[in-house]
């Protein structure tokens, strides 16, 4: 499925449909960013000393490794871009086209692994884009505009604090595998929280950079970003890419839709067949993405997983 049929399919029946059209070309931009900097940060980090999980130590050792180090850059570029599409479009547009990081990872992973893409993970690629594509079309999310108070954002923060901490207890004292899937579970969580953070921010830079930097939310994004970062780079640790990664890349949107249908106000079709509609494009999408998280060419597993 083109980039254009999908960009078609979401601002389809949409009154502001060129502004739309530009949030998803800036989202896929994002998507396809983060896709290549996860195959050659998981590659770095499965380097790492087994002790290193979940401590700082593995920040720095990681800074040490060029890999890793480009793939931060390209998490940077990524951030940027989602940052930029957070602007102007809602967690509900954004976030479930970052989805496409493993589409856009695919052929690139390929290529660098001197492999060809196989029908089988073309057919991966295409239920993904028709599961995106189903659920935005129908779903038919507009632009962003976070309101939430001051004690909701509290709540907010709390319960997004004591899932992470719960994921990570978790993944102690099991399995590599285990220990993958809940530290990725945890990673996607904070990076959704860290998605609605980024579009408070963005908005509030409409008053200026010293309104922006008078209020609690940059500082917040920070913490946030920093934490879910560590979070990450422990899932691509601990091994298991082919669970690590597609969890992190399922769990971000979840959470972020959530969010923004909860704290937000932000609006989805709910009428008539609609919501089923929207679950079965999510559960191709989340089928389509675990069976490209399990192709040889996005990432081998560190020995032992």
């Amino acid at each position: 499925m083109s980039a254009g049929v999908l960009v078609g399919a979401v601002v389809a029946d949409h009154h502001s449909g060129g502004g739309l059209a530009g949030v998803v070309v800036l989202s896929m931009a994002s998507a396809a960013s983060y896709g290549l900097a996860a195959v050659l940060q998981h590659r770095a980090a499965a380097q790492a000393a087994p002790d290193l999980s979940m401590r700082a130590g593995l920040l720095v050792a990681l800074a040490q490794r060029p890999m890793w180090l480009v793939g931060n850059g390209l998490d940077g570029v990524g951030y940027l871009f989602q940052f930029l599409a957070l602007r102007r479009g809602s967690l509900t547009l954004v976030e479930p086209l970052l989805v496409l990081s493993l589409v856009f990872a695919l052929p690139v992973a390929a290529r660098l692994d001197h492999r060809r893409v196989t029908a089988w993970e073309m057919g991966s690629t295409v239920v993904t884009a028709a599961g995106l594509a189903l659920f935005l079309g129908v779903a038919r999310p507009g632009l962003g505009h976070p309101r939430a108070s001051v004690p909701a954002w509290v709540a907010l923060s709390a319960v997004i604090a004591v899932v992470c901490a719960a994921l990570v207890l978790g993944a102690r004292g099991g399995s590599r595998s285990r220990a993958a899937i809940m530290l990725a579970a945890g990673s996607g969580t904070a990076f959704g929280y860290v998605a609605a953070v980024t579009e408070r921010t963005g908005h509030l830079l409409d008053g200026g950079v010293a309104h922006t930097l008078a209020m609690w939310e940059p500082y917040a994004l920070l913490v946030a970003a920093t934490g879910a970062l560590l979070l990450t780079q422990s899932a691509f640790h601990a091994g298991a890419l082919r669970l690590s990664l597609p969890t992190l890349t399922v769990t971000q949107p979840l959470v972020a839709v959530a969010i923004g249908l909860a704290f937000f106000g932000e609006h989805v079709e709910r009428h008539g067949l609609a919501p089923v509609a929207e679950a079965l494009g999510l559960i191709m999408v989340s089928v389509g993405v675990f069976a490209l998280g399990r192709s040889p060419v996005i990432g081998t597993d560190a020995p032992g997983t």
